[in-house]
């Protein structure tokens, strides 16, 4: 029996039309019309290999609720690869890649995403991140994206983060609304971080593996700063965050700068945080594995279909709030499954009024936690009635 999460209950957004087709993270927006819109990519991975090394991206589908997410329709697609929606003056954007995860590019709807624009190019070389938090300050975007070699993304060793800007006080369309920041390479992992529990799992060893990716921007009193997920020990050592600074003077370029790396629950895999501008908290769904060094249950597993080692494990996804984006509490489980081979991952979360919205990577029926068939829609009502007050000051009685 499935032990109820807060979100459990869900709507299918997307069903893959065959074994080979999964997708990466959703997106998920409100629009100005009212509408909800989900973009995601699908990626065909012949004999499911659960590599995405091997896969081809088939571009970005659109779909789309008239009715609160009660039902979705596809309503157009666009041969670009994974964004970041995001709504400036009425209108919809969508920060994404060229195919194989080149460039980055930006595109426009005034329709609720049944047609776009066409792409404009941004920056040259490899990029990447998928659907992941951004901030606005004083009419700046800041967000912030992986980059790579010439020899692919999937070339974990220096690993890079890249922080991009645009000044909202003119078109997003035009790159020259747009700067970049140095490419701050991944800093090594400490050795006390380190147990080299599963060296034989991956080549190069996992000390050469580790590294960061799908970085999310926030602004804390003022300072705006960059929270990275870290795979750190081939996923033997989890929640372990990257912590970077966004130094932004006025000049062409921003500076990046890594400061720490500081605990956070679920670190090891994606996250997507948002603040609420209501009571100014960070909230980010995350998932919690619940074993994750432990050799005999990686045996097990490792005869089953699931991907990796046992801190790869995606089946409970917790919700986490923050005053500062270093220290995290437990608001509640939105949804899990029984199985680990099961998964709810890649969550995107929208904050709509009293309630949260989530658009799911979900892994229902596949032998592998990574590769979802589905993707989801869940509701999580009066999301804040889950949060303690916190205080941000140390008030006198």
């Amino acid at each position: 029996m499935i032990r109820r999460g807060s979100a459990q209950d869900h709507v299918v957004v997307w069903r893959a039309p065959s074994d080979d087709i999964r997708t990466d993270a959703p997106g998920l927006v409100r629009l100005p019309s009212g509408r909800l819109l989900v973009p995601f990519v699908q990626i065909d991975i012949p004999g499911r290999r659960s590599d995405y090394a091997h896969g081809r991206e088939m571009g970005t589908e659109f779909y789309r609720s008239d009715d609160d997410g009660a039902t979705w329709q596809h309503i157009g697609r666009t041969e670009l690869d994974d964004g970041i929606p995001f709504l400036h003056r009425g209108r919809l954007y969508y920060l994404c890649n060229r195919p194989a995860r080149h460039d980055i590019l930006i595109i426009s709807s005034d329709d609720d995403g049944a047609s776009w624009t066409a792409p404009v190019t941004l920056f040259r070389g490899r990029f990447w991140n998928t659907a992941a938090g951004f901030a606005i300050v004083d009419h700046t975007l800041y967000c912030a994206f992986g980059e790579s070699n010439d020899r692919g993304l999937f070339n974990k060793r220096g690993s890079k983060l890249v922080a991009l800007a645009c000044d909202l006080t003119r078109d997003p369309l035009d790159p020259a609304a747009w700067r970049r920041s140095n490419s701050l390479v991944y800093p090594g992992t400490p050795r006390g971080l380190v147990r080299g529990l599963f060296r034989d799992y991956e080549a190069p060893p996992s000390d050469e593996y580790d590294h960061w990716l799908e970085p999310n921007v926030v602004c804390v009193d003022g300072q705006v700063r960059v929270v990275a997920r870290n795979r750190i020990d081939a996923y033997a050592t989890s929640h372990v965050a990257a912590i970077c600074d966004i130094t932004d003077d006025g000049a062409p370029g921003l500076s990046l700068e890594f400061c720490q790396f500081h605990p956070m629950p679920g670190a090891q895999n994606n996250f997507h945080i948002k603040q609420d501008p209501e009571t100014g908290y960070f909230w980010t769904p995350v998932n919690l594995p619940v074993r994750s060094q432990d050799l005999a249950w990686h045996h097990e597993l490792s005869s089953t279909g699931y991907h990796g080692t046992p801190g790869n494990e995606r089946r409970i996804l917790a919700l986490l709030y923050s005053v500062d984006c270093l220290n995290w509490f437990q608001a509640c489980v939105v949804a899990m499954w029984p199985n680990a081979r099961q998964g709810f991952q890649y969550a995107s979360p929208l904050i709509d009024g009293d309630d949260m919205l989530f658009a799911i990577r979900t892994s229902r029926d596949r032998t592998s936690q990574h590769d979802n068939e589905l993707v989801t829609f869940h509701r999580l009502r009066n999301f804040r009635d889950y949060a303690v007050e916190l205080s941000r000051r140390n008030d006198p009685p």
